[in-house]
């Protein structure tokens, strides 16, 4: 065996740990300059709200966040789940895993219920307001007896699809009712023979607690074709079985409409007025009653901050009658669309005078041919539907030519007015806001029929019901 030479064993020794020295240096270096990042644990964002790439990177090291390219595409912000996000620095992609969470619980508030004995009671009823980023289910906190009279605390719960819950209380008042509905509006009913009645018209049921009690009518003691008095009963009953009982009497008698329409002998003027109430309706008031004169008007829906004239006129002694609620022709689409309108507007004056007038006016006259635009033959149908539904419809036999336009001269107002010699006259003229020379000209038109022995009234059961020839 050789003898080994230390002096060059040594040599190679010292060569390595200059190698090793140098590797190890080398790659202290390269660690120390090599770019990494580090993510804080368990990253989460709240739904729907505002997401920061940046706020989950925890360490960077040898870049900037201007190094750094972010792709959070993947990631949807308004729906719970585990999404990536990639950051790429020199080329180099680092994932990152985001849970969209919802720590936040529902929003929930209640109102108070009230509730007829008997009555079924839902989580719904109680809600006014909830709201969430998740789906809620709502549901009552406790098994709650809804047959207990009086109040009681109910507490609801709002949970949503993470589990966060929201219990709110609100109160539940059982409310056993024993007081009995009535009747309003109900009256005794004159129809003409083989006519028929309509029983409900003007009647509405009224309850301390009910919104909606129900009327029922037994006519069956009362024979059309018959004159004769009958008696017919009226039963309201609200939802807690709680009712009264009225009797009415219906009186069937000779049809004599015919004698109606023909003038009496008596000369008489009825100025009727279309289309208020309006800014005029106080003038005319106030010229009618300085000539101790009566009137009708017809109104209408559309201008109702002057209501109060309506019963300032119902006040005076003149004649509340019924135009329309929107004077738009298109009610005449069909008898259900114009018996629309004209319950609309007959609920609009009962409301102010205490009940439904039976008086009308058709938009345009029974003889108007806009209606068949509409619907071919319709005034046809609704001169003898008016009349079976307890209605009389008065069209005119003169025409002040106010409705040709707005500032109609008043001489030209006067003279169409005062053109008629006949016993019984209806002029129809207009109260809206644009009509001022037709308060101007009323008084000479009253002053002339005056001077020639006529009294002004306003039209009831005994009038003259001037009728045209209808055209559609």
């Amino acid at each position: 065996m050789k003898k080994i030479n230390r002096k060059r064993l040594f040599k190679v020794l010292i060569v390595a740990a200059i190698l090793f020295i140098c590797i190890i240096g080398g790659m202290a270096i390269y660690i120390k300059n090599s770019i990494s990042i580090t993510f804080v644990s368990s990253p989460t964002v709240q739904i729907n709200s505002e997401l920061d790439p940046y706020a989950y990177i925890d360490e960077l090291k040898n870049c900037e966040k201007e190094d750094i390219n972010i792709d959070s595409s993947n990631v949807n912000i308004g729906e719970l789940g585990t999404y990536t996000i990639i950051y790429t620095i020199k080329d180099k992609d680092y994932k990152l895993n985001i849970e969209v969470v919802d720590d936040n619980p529902p929003t929930l508030s209640l109102k108070d219920v009230n509730i007829d004995y008997g009555d079924d009671v839902t989580v719904d009823d109680f809600i006014d307001i909830v709201a969430d980023d998740t789906e809620v289910k709502k549901y009552f906190k406790e098994d709650y007896d809804f047959t207990q009279e009086g109040d009681q605390e109910i507490t609801i719960v709002a949970e949503d699809t993470s589990g966060n819950i929201t219990e709110v209380t609100a109160n539940l008042n059982v409310f056993k009712d024993i007081e009995a509905p009535t009747i309003t509006g109900l009256k005794d009913i004159t129809v003409y023979v083989n006519e028929t009645v309509n029983y409900m018209s003007g009647l509405s049921a009224v309850d301390n607690h009910d919104i909606s009690p129900i009327i029922t009518v037994n006519s069956d003691a009362v024979d059309t074709s018959k004159i004769g008095t009958y008696s017919v009963t009226y039963t309201v009953t609200d939802k807690a079985g709680n009712k009264n009982t009225y009797t009415q009497k219906v009186t069937v008698k000779e049809k004599s409409i015919e004698k109606k329409q023909k003038p009496d002998g008596n000369k008489v003027v009825y100025l009727t007025f279309d289309d208020g109430p309006s800014a005029n309706t106080k003038k005319i008031l106030e010229v009618l009653d300085k000539y101790d004169a009566k009137a009708t008007f017809f109104v209408t829906g559309n201008g109702q901050k002057y209501n109060n004239y309506i019963k300032d006129a119902h006040d005076a002694g003149h004649t509340i009658g019924l135009h329309t609620y929107t004077h738009q022709y298109s009610i005449y689409t069909s008898q259900e669309t114009y018996f629309e309108d004209l319950t609309k507007i007959g609920n609009m004056v009962k409301d102010i005078i205490g009940y439904v007038p039976k008086y009308i006016r058709f938009p345009g006259g029974s003889s108007n041919v806009i209606s068949a635009k509409y619907c071919e033959g319709i005034m046809s149908e609704l001169v003898d539907a008016v009349r079976e539904k307890g209605y009389e419809y008065y069209d005119w036999n003169v025409d002040s030519g106010d409705a040709s336009g707005n500032n109609v001269a008043v001489s030209k107002l006067v003279k169409n007015s005062t053109s008629s010699s006949a016993n019984s006259i209806v002029i129809l003229m207009h109260d809206t806001d644009a009509k001022d020379t037709t308060v101007e000209a009323l008084p000479k038109i009253i002053e002339y029929y005056q001077d020639k022995g006529y009294v002004f009234k306003g039209i009831d059961d005994s009038s003259y019901t001037a009728h045209h020839s209808v055209k559609n």
